[in-house]
């Protein structure tokens, strides 16, 4: 599906609005169509290569919307909720199981990788992968692809 979505190209260089694709949700994923989303400095020291996460990217993790579609396997939202989306988790590690997900054992993979934890990406543009699930969510586009525990 079409989206758009604000990107960075380069180190230093302007966010560039962009029509991009998006995937479908995957299996534990939700897709929200965003309606509201902050602009955070770490948003913008991460544009700088402050703190290095691949680009070209997708970036934006104060993102907040409505549910339009779920993955396989989604119980935790469905269609029409309306959520407001934080930092991406596995759920199992013993810090998450103790109520500590900041702390997960996979958060940088997560969060900063740059794409899902098989490696892929939610976003294209014109056929070249853009890096996605910033902060497990890359709200910077009118829908964001989530894991449900975002």
């Amino acid at each position: 599906m079409k989206a758009t979505a604000a990107v960075v190209w380069e180190k230093e260089r302007p966010f560039s609005m962009e029509e991009v694709e998006v995937d479908e949700p995957r299996a534990g994923e939700v897709l929200v169509r965003i309606v509201g989303v902050g602009v955070c400095h770490t948003d913008l020291i991460v544009r700088d290569q402050w703190y290095p996460v691949p680009l070209p990217a997708v970036l934006g993790h104060e993102g907040s919307g409505v549910v339009e579609r779920v993955g396989p396997g989604v119980e935790k939202v469905g269609p029409g909720d309306r959520v407001v989306l934080s930092f991406d988790h596995c759920g199992h590690c013993a810090n998450c199981l103790q109520g500590k997900p900041s702390y997960c054992a996979t958060f940088f993979e997560r969060n900063f990788g740059g794409g899902r934890p098989d490696g892929s990406t939610a976003f294209a543009k014109d056929g070249q992968a853009l890096h996605s699930h910033f902060f497990g969510q890359s709200s910077f586009a009118t829908y964001a692809l989530a894991s449900q525990n975002s």
